[in-house]
């Protein structure tokens, strides 16, 4: 397996980013919701769209754009309890000033903190 580094992981998450910011203007354009429904509207869509690629294919657009993969660290397809897991961890690298996320860039087998934790490995497809 060749291990996807952190520059390619990046910018899979800004394709991602972008595309979920247009589907959120789109839905936003259309309704009138509060700034806290907004929020949680737009949280939901995020998670649906992150999750379910992970579970269905172990790959977001972004990661498809690229040609990058989420396994498991024995191979295996990322499963949806995988996937969650893997999601709640992007919280605690983010929280812990976005190290977890910089530890790609430093890590033998390029390993973000929400990779260890639901045992998973980004690699190139």
């Amino acid at each position: 397996m060749e291990y996807a580094g952190f520059w390619v992981r990046f910018a899979a998450y800004i394709i991602d980013a972008v595309i979920l910011f247009v589907v959120g203007a789109i839905i936003w354009g259309f309704t009138d919701l509060s700034d806290a429904a907004d929020r949680l509207v737009g949280w939901i869509i995020a998670v649906t769209y992150t999750v379910g690629f992970w579970t269905w294919r172990g790959q977001t657009p972004g990661k498809m754009a690229l040609s990058v993969k989420i396994v498991r660290t024995d191979g295996r397809p990322v499963g949806p309890g995988k996937a969650i897991l893997r999601y709640l961890g992007y919280y605690v690298s983010a929280i812990i000033l976005l190290i977890g996320f910089f530890m790609i860039a430093f890590d033998s087998r390029k390993q973000g903190l929400h990779d260890k934790i639901a045992e998973t490995y980004v690699v190139r497809v």
